[in-house]
């Protein structure tokens, strides 16, 4: 039996829904024809790239992207997104078996990507001519990228994921399906183009003091930071390191945290009392969006 309910019916529903504490709405992303998008104010404006990859794995030196989306948008200076200026989607054969967990999350079956290939030139320069590069989780997507794109390097790049105190914003978590329903919104695509619609949306999210996710992020990544490497530190030290927000690094074998210029001595005395009061010195190294994420 196939039921029909109007609109007034699904409406008033709705209605009720969003009266009741226990009940929480999600809405489906907008396609990118429909985009919401804000109204210029005739300010400046910055041009971002707002980019993801789908891959034949997670080590940059072994597997392909098979899946990459460029969405470039126009951000003003209130942090509104006020244009779309450009997109694209590409498929690429990565001349391996496309994993079957790969297939299970993404969709792409070798059928799918077979001969396939990206035009790399054309993908640089549309990638290269915006100001800045975003992506939810760069680290990831900066490796394999400017591994296709060697021209791309010390490009500026932006982390969604990283670049932002969530929890500070009111949010739980970080990952992006996760982000997108603590705004009232889902996507049930994971596929690169699919990906950079949801990303879309949470960075035009505005925030509960006004400001936009886009215009929080940027600002936070804009600014110079320093890289402080717990150098030597002991193995029974991990728990206090990871307790102050260290990482490990393992291809450089380290602890490392990044901090504001002004935190850098307050920060160095802690290491020499807490973690390595018998040496070595704790090493430091100035980031901007041009070394970060890499």
């Amino acid at each position: 039996m196939t039921h029909h309910i109007s609109a007034a019916s699904a409406e008033a529903a709705l209605s009720l829904c969003a009266a009741d504490p226990d009940i929480r709405i999600l809405h489906r992303v907008s396609s990118l024809s429909d985009f919401p998008l804000a109204e210029p104010k005739g300010r400046p404006v910055r041009t971002v790239a707002v980019l993801d990859t789908e891959t034949t794995g997670t080590d940059p030196d072994r597997d392909e992207i098979i899946d990459i989306a460029v969405v470039i948008i126009a951000v003003d200076a209130d942090g509104q997104i006020v244009g779309i200026e450009r997109a694209g989607q590409a498929l690429r054969d990565p001349g391996m078996p496309i994993p079957a967990a790969i297939t299970r999350l993404t969709g792409l079956t070798d059928e799918h990507v077979r001969d396939k290939v990206i035009d790399l030139d054309s993908l640089e320069v549309m990638i290269a001519s915006a100001d800045v590069r975003i992506a939810h989780n760069a680290t990831f997507d900066v490796a394999f990228i400017e591994r296709l794109l060697p021209g791309l390097a010390g490009a500026a790049w932006v982390c969604s994921a990283q670049d932002m105190s969530w929890l500070d914003a009111g949010f739980d978590g970080a990952k992006l399906g996760h982000l997108l329903m603590q705004i009232g919104r889902f996507n049930t695509g994971h596929r690169a183009m699919a990906d950079v619609i949801s990303l879309l949306h949470l960075l035009a999210h505005r925030l509960a003091d006004g400001s936009t996710v886009i215009g929080t992020i940027l600002a936070n990544a804009e600014r110079p930071s320093v890289r402080i490497e717990a150098v030597g530190a002991p193995f029974d030290k991990r728990s206090i390191l990871k307790s102050r927000g260290y990482r490990w690094d393992p291809a450089a074998r380290t602890w490392w945290a990044e901090i504001l210029d002004d935190e850098v001595e307050s920060e160095m005395l802690w290491l020499q009392r807490e973690v390595t009061p018998w040496g070595p010195t704790p090493r430091t190294r100035s980031l901007t969006w041009h070394e970060r994420h890499r």
